[in-house]
């Protein structure tokens, strides 16, 4: 049976798609617009980080007010946001588009290539509200626009550039993959962080159509994966640790920046520094984020294959007893 005749398509995350999305059904929570007096704003506790925040719980931080604290806590949130923007168009959208040109039809049904122009859509949305949202915060804070390149987009872009051209558009594929079943715990982890409430609804709009995301790159990797030859699996099963490391790449400069402008001395900055982007950090934050991707991944039984487990291992994101119980 040929792949992708209509019986053989199950149904899609996206069919309800026009009544559903939140971009659709929750316009006023998109239509963001950060209202209120700016002193007042910046000298309201509106950004509630925890101690489990190992950046902005260090103690040399302790000293700051808090109108401080918050044009620090808005500046990593713009930045988030902004980092978010450029996700959705430079990266997730050229994975949707490989899909949506049906460049992948050996693998998905037609009707499901259709479908990635629905996701391709709600990135546009998301990218347009999301950059309304900065701009507001960035006016409110007074804070400057950041023009440096985005490090993680670059070590993406650079990734899929290694790969043979022949593979490239299957790499697209892997990258979307990753992205969307990551974000959800990105905008998740985002607003335990925030405290006010029309931040918090643009998020949750944005959540919301997130989780449909996830769930259709999921499907569409468990339909993808066991066609692949066993050549492409060990190809691509060494690419995927290396794509989520990717994702959590750490704008090193941004925050060094960042801190300086509070008043840390270079070597304040890089001690708040030293704890959160060495290899164990950014791999034990990895691990966090890409959680539901590795749920994906041993659904799949990408792990069966020792080498693949084995790259994985070697990344710091699976370990030994973990390795052990996927591979009976």
């Amino acid at each position: 049976m040929r792949i992708g005749k209509p019986k053989d398509v199950a149904a899609s995350p996206l069919r309800d798609w026009i009544d559903t999305a939140a971009v659709r059904t929750k316009p006023s929570l998109t239509d963001f617009k950060l209202s209120g007096n700016a002193d007042e704003i910046r000298n309201v506790r509106w950004f509630a980080r925890g101690t489990a925040d190992e950046l902005l719980s260090h103690p040399l931080l302790g000293r700051l007010t808090i109108a401080e604290r918050n044009g620090l806590y808005a500046a990593r949130l713009l930045h988030f946001l902004d980092d978010m923007v450029l996700t959705e168009h430079r990266i997730v959208n050229v994975a949707a588009q490989v899909i949506a040109e049906n460049r992948l039809r050996a693998f998905l049904p037609e009707q499901w290539a259709i479908d990635a122009l629905k996701l391709y859509t709600d990135e546009g949305y998301h990218a347009y509200f999301t950059a309304q949202a900065s701009r507001s915060i960035r006016d409110v804070f007074s804070l400057e626009t950041h023009d440096g390149p985005n490090v993680k987009i670059a070590a993406l872009e650079a990734l899929v550039a290694e790969v043979p051209p022949q593979q490239r558009d299957m790499a697209w594929f892997m990258v979307g993959f990753v992205g969307e079943t990551m974000i959800t715990k990105a905008i998740v982890d985002a607003m335990r962080g925030n405290a006010h409430s029309a931040i918090d609804a643009l998020l949750l709009a944005h959540l919301e159509d997130e989780w449909v995301h996830a769930k259709y790159f999921s499907q569409l990797f468990t339909r993808v994966w066991p066609q692949l030859p066993s050549a492409d699996k060990a190809f691509f099963g060494r690419l995927l640790p290396r794509i989520m490391l990717a994702f959590h790449t750490w704008d090193v400069g941004f925050y060094r920046h960042l801190l300086g402008q509070v008043g840390l001395q270079a070597s304040e900055c890089e001690q708040v520094l030293s704890k959160v982007v060495s290899g164990s950090s950014q791999i034990g934050r990895t691990r966090q984020m890409c959680a539901n991707t590795l749920q994906v991944l041993a659904r799949c039984e990408v792990f069966k294959d020792a080498h693949v487990r084995t790259g994985f291992m070697t990344a710091g994101l699976l370990d030994l007893d973990q390795a052990h119980r996927l591979a009976l």
